[in-house]
């Protein structure tokens, strides 16, 4: 943060403080954050179960899932009228998801037990 790089979270945190999302979405950004947090925590602990390598491992797979849900959600900014975010913002859900599954993935590998709330409640 002090060379000037944007947190890793900017973008969730963004996100969450739209009046843009719905609250399918803003479960999914937890879950997105929760998820995150479970793996880092393990990573961290007294007995890391996430090898260095595997943490380059991580960053060469979970990096273009970010880096889809960043574009996602400035195309769901980008978005001329609600009918064209209405699409936005379900792309960007399925792409925060796919960031889900993908750290959940990776965090199972090694041993971490992460927990999901999934929410499968309809929205709009």
């Amino acid at each position: 943060m002090l060379d000037g790089e944007e947190h890793w979270n900017a973008v969730l945190a963004e996100i969450l403080l739209s009046r843009k999302i719905g609250a399918l979405r803003v479960k999914l950004v937890g879950d997105l954050i929760s998820v995150t947090a479970q793996l880092d925590l393990a990573a961290r602990s007294r007995r890391p179960v996430v090898a260095l390598d595997k943490v380059i491992d991580y960053g060469e797979q979970i990096g273009p899932l970010e880096g889809g849900y960043q574009a996602g959600w400035q195309a769901v900014q980008a978005a001329p009228d609600r009918e064209r975010r209405a699409a936005e913002l379900d792309r960007l859900a399925a792409t925060v998801t796919a960031a889900i599954e993908a750290v959940a993935d990776f965090a199972r590998q090694p041993g971490v037990e992460v927990e999901l709330h999934r929410f499968d409640v309809p929205e709009r």
